[in-house]
């Protein structure tokens, strides 16, 4: 099936509606033809002719078809007013296909909201429906008759079929018919009327493998459906076959949004055939030229190795995101730089470099192997490797999954090697949606073997662990809980008041405040925080919602906007990225997190270590860290009615309720998750991994009592 591309259809629609707007004070004459164009044919379902409409507004729905395929785009005219828009596809019609015998004519269908501006009751109006075809096609009239105003009252008792009908939506990708590799993307957009759907799940083979991110961009929509919702009703999901234990060489993919009353709601559908990755080319030839290379750059390095540890650490940048903070923790506790010598190769400069660098750490910033090409790749692992070479370094720490070409590069040396695995998606998507450019599959394969060649692979939590379990050795795993500085923040807490934090951070006088920290991006759900926020606001008047973390990104400008258009200005604000995170959460009431993708937040650390009250969606490491209703509340990860329930259930608690949970999840982590304590583990897998060949990371955290006197660590917790 042909298919445009939705920026295609985003600029039809700009191009139709600057033809065809309504004017003020006129009615400009509207374009109809019927020359030598393909048969047309369609329906419109609903309204049926001289039916009564009621005067708020009323949808028209039905289907149509281009000859063979789909038509491409419909608009829906009163009195020869163009008053509604919509892309055809956006509404499936799996009986059109079936009746036709053609899978094509299963995107046929759509859906337009219509508004009679005011029109008075029993009040005649002539509607028609105009299909388009091609781009510089004329239109062509599909019906047209009259309907009659009326003010009608809806009747809440609903059948299954007319539920459905409420949803509209459009699946760009992947079209019907598509091949598609083992990691592919599903994208397009779902409203539920003029609201928000809450949540879509996807379903391979009638096998859930997730729950579809929502919230996302929509920037045609906001032409087409200028609603609210619109301009956020866009969703995304990437499909790993790999995980799908009825993957076969045709898989049927289907998307099912959760309705009110719990209903299953089929969207979209769509039959597609499996593209098995290549398996990479026989490259023995140049491996050898490669390794004979290597070895003759490294020759002329005289750099023997001391048995005093001299660590490399390879990052992928050196902002504030959570990883680096992470590794910048570890760094700090364990004497990086004085102690023990250190170098930090990052592909990415930033604020953490400077910092490093006081501590006596030496920072080398360069670019990243390129992942698309196997020769240039080689090339950057050969100078990587001379500059580590050149370092007499003895072990390698390489911090998040994506870096593997860090761990390539200690593989090929000889080196021990701790990998720092902070990214809960699985190694395939990880490897797909890291890069900008496909992988090669000879890299991929040295991705792969560098992972399985680790000395010691480690999690944050469990259930990030359990994603990589098939790229890694047995016994060669281990959770490392994540940690703050504990001390650092009571010191705080003790010397600024929560009185001082608030007028500093301008809270309003005598409001609660809900804390959202973190990069405002897609992954954080930012957007589905406000449209649940929007609908309980009214009934927590006291309560105020700051979003910290703003990097003037796209997604934020969407925030921005939706927050404005309806009309939560007052109630909410979005702060830029702050380096002094701690004022804020001793400001704050209570810490917001709808993330879909997070392993163990450090944000989530530090506002329980302050004693606020968490509300998080239960996603991989964070059930490990907060218990429902003890150290926080958690709801179901991509779920908007979830979210604003349980969010509206939280604020409406008294102030001492608030507390205690509060007070629950600061004792629980001073008690599991002091940085001291991950910091103290890592060590000890350096030099345990160092001392003896064939260690296994149990083996080395397992022996209790020992301390790290070499280092000045108390032995972790």
């Amino acid at each position: 099936m042909t298919r445009r591309p939705l920026v295609r259809v985003q600029h039809i629609w700009i191009r139709f509606w600057a033809r065809y707007r309504p004017a003020k004070s006129a009615r400009p004459p509207v374009v109809l033809a019927r020359g030598s164009v393909p048969e047309v044919r369609g329906h419109i379902d609903e309204p049926a002719p001289d039916a009564q409409v009621d005067k708020l507004g009323f949808t028209v729905r039905g289907w149509c078809a281009w000859g063979d395929r789909p038509a491409l785009a419909v608009a829906v005219c009163l009195d020869g007013v163009v008053v509604g828009r919509a892309a055809v596809g956006s509404v499936l019609r799996r009986d059109v296909a079936n009746a036709a015998r053609s899978e094509n004519l299963a995107d046929t269908g759509w859906q337009v909201f219509v508004g009679l501006g005011g029109r008075k009751r029993g009040e005649s109006a002539n509607l028609s429906v105009l299909v388009w075809g091609d781009v510089d096609s004329p239109p062509v009239v599909l019906d047209a008759f009259s309907v009659v105003v009326e003010e009608m009252r809806t009747d809440p008792a609903r059948d299954a079929d007319s539920s459905r009908m409420e949803y509209v939506g459009h699946l760009h990708q992947p079209r019907a018919g598509d091949a598609v590799g083992e990691v592919f993307p599903v994208r397009g957009w779902a409203m539920r009327g003029h609201d928000a759907v809450s949540r879509l799940d996807v379903l391979v083979n009638g096998e859930c493998v997730g729950r579809a991110r929502m919230g996302l961009p929509n920037p045609g929509l906001e032409v087409e459906r200028p609603e609210p919702g619109g301009m956020i009703s866009g969703f995304e999901y990437w499909v790993d076959l790999s995980s799908v234990s009825s993957a076969t060489s045709t898989v049927k993919l289907e998307l099912v949004a959760g309705s009110s009353d719990g209903r299953p709601v089929p969207l979209f559908e769509r039959a597609l055939r499996v593209r098995r990755a290549t398996p990479p080319t026989d490259r023995s030839d140049r491996s050898a030229v490669h390794v004979r290379r290597r070895q003759q750059l490294l020759s002329t390095i005289d750099a023997p190795r001391s048995l005093d540890l001299n660590l490399v650490v390879f990052t992928h940048q050196l902002d504030f995101g959570g990883g680096q903070l992470w590794l910048d923790e570890f760094l700090k506790k364990a004497g990086a730089g004085t102690r023990f010598a250190c170098t930090v190769v990052s592909f990415k400069d930033g604020p953490l470099r400077e910092a490093a660098e006081r501590r006596g750490i030496a920072v080398h910033v360069t670019d990243e192997p390129p992942v698309d090409d196997p020769e240039r790749y080689e090339g950057r692992i050969t100078e990587l490797a001379a500059l580590v070479a050149s370092g007499g370094h003895n072990v390698a720490l390489v911090n998040t999954a994506h870096v593997f070409s860090g761990a390539d590069v200690a593989a090929r040396l000889s080196l021990p090697t701790v990998w720092a695995v902070h990214e809960s998606f699985t190694p395939l998507v990880l490897m797909t949606v890291a890069f900008g450019s496909p992988m090669d599959p000879a890299v991929l394969d040295a991705a792969k073997s560098a992972m399985e060649a680790a000395d010691a692979l480690v999690f944050e939590a469990s259930a990030t662990r359990d994603l990589y379990a098939d790229w890694s050795r047995p016994g060669h795993s281990v959770v490392v809980p994540y940690g703050v500085d504990t001390e650092e923040i009571e010191n705080y807490a003790r010397l600024v008041s929560r009185h001082t934090a608030r007028t500093e951070v301008d809270v309003r006088p005598d409001s609660q405040m809900i804390l959202v920290m973190g990069t405002i991006e897609q992954r954080k759900a930012q957007t589905r925080i406000a449209q649940a926020f929007s609908r309980i606001a009214d009934d927590h008047p006291e309560w105020d919602l700051v979003f910290v973390g703003d990097t003037n990104s796209e997604y934020s400008k969407t925030l921005r906007r939706y927050i404005r258009t309806v009309g939560l200005t007052d109630r909410c604000r979005i702060i830029p990225i702050d380096s002094d995170t701690y004022r804020w959460y001793r400001a704050a009431d209570v810490l917001l997190s709808a993330s879909d993708v997070e392993s163990l937040p450090r944000s989530m650390l530090e506002a329980m270590c302050f004693g606020v009250t968490v509300v998080s969606a239960s996603v991989f490491g964070v059930p490990e860290l907060v218990t429902d209703g003890d150290t926080g509340f958690l709801f179901e990860p991509n779920d908007l009615d979830a979210l604003a329930s349980t969010l509206h259930r939280v604020l409406g608690l008294d102030k001492d309720e608030l507390e205690r949970v509060g007070a629950a999840g600061r004792q629980y982590v001073l008690e599991h998750h002091d940085s001291s304590g991950y910091a103290g583990e890592l060590i000890r897998l350096c030099h345990g991994l160092l001392e003896g060949n064939g260690v296994k990371p149990r083996d080395v955290l397992s022996k209790e009592g020992r301390q790290l006197d070499t280092v000045g660590l108390e032995t972790a917790r």
